[in-house]
């Protein structure tokens, strides 16, 4: 039988192990993202991550499995792009399906492409890879929103080195491809 100190002591132990989506996302990044890869030249997967979130210019905002998909856009028109780089939109991975993660980015990216915003999915049953380097975060489905034209400024640095010699041309494309190009103006 077991006595009601040990029962607490597991109760206890529980919610100690419990997982934190925000403070998981941020353990992936600090420990894949922000490290740098020979697969990426010796850059990191995302070279300017870890600088972003040192800086304070990263927000995690975890979105309940009892929030409407609307919070979305409520938390994109609420962040202020001027003072910060990132947001990182944290869903459980059950909460949609891969196809349905897809369209809902590809709906977004409508819906603020005239804010110079770029909504970048990713979840878990996607799988990107570089060779074989896993590029997912593998368990929350993650929507990661950012200037379209800081990204380009950043991708096109990045294409003065190595940093993309081993992607393959299909990947390459789908990542830095014409659709995401900085919207120009019609003058």
């Amino acid at each position: 039988m077991m006595t009601a100190q040990k029962k607490q002591n597991q109760k206890k132990s529980k919610q100690k192990t419990a997982s934190n989506p925000k403070e998981e996302v941020i353990r992936w990044v600090k420990e894949f993202v922000e490290v740098p890869h020979p697969m990426f030249a010796d850059y990191p997967p995302c070279p300017y991550a870890k600088q972003a979130r040192l800086q304070g210019k990263v927000d995690f905002v975890e979105l309940t499995d009892m929030e409407p998909d609307s919070n979305i856009w409520t938390s994109i028109d609420h962040f202020d792009f001027k003072r910060k780089d990132v947001l990182v939109i944290i869903a459980d991975a059950k909460r949609w399906t891969p196809h349905y993660a897809q369209k809902l980015a590809d709906q977004l990216n409508g819906t603020y492409a005239h804010k110079d915003l770029l909504i970048m999915e990713d979840h878990p049953k996607l799988v990107e890879k570089v060779k074989d380097v896993k590029l997912n975060q593998g368990k929350y489905t993650l929507l990661l929103v950012q200037s379209r034209t800081k990204l380009k400024r950043f991708a096109d640095i990045l294409e003065k080195s190595d940093y993309y010699k081993n992607w393959s041309t299909k990947y390459r494309e789908s990542v830095t491809g014409t659709w995401r190009h900085p919207i120009k103006s019609r003058s």
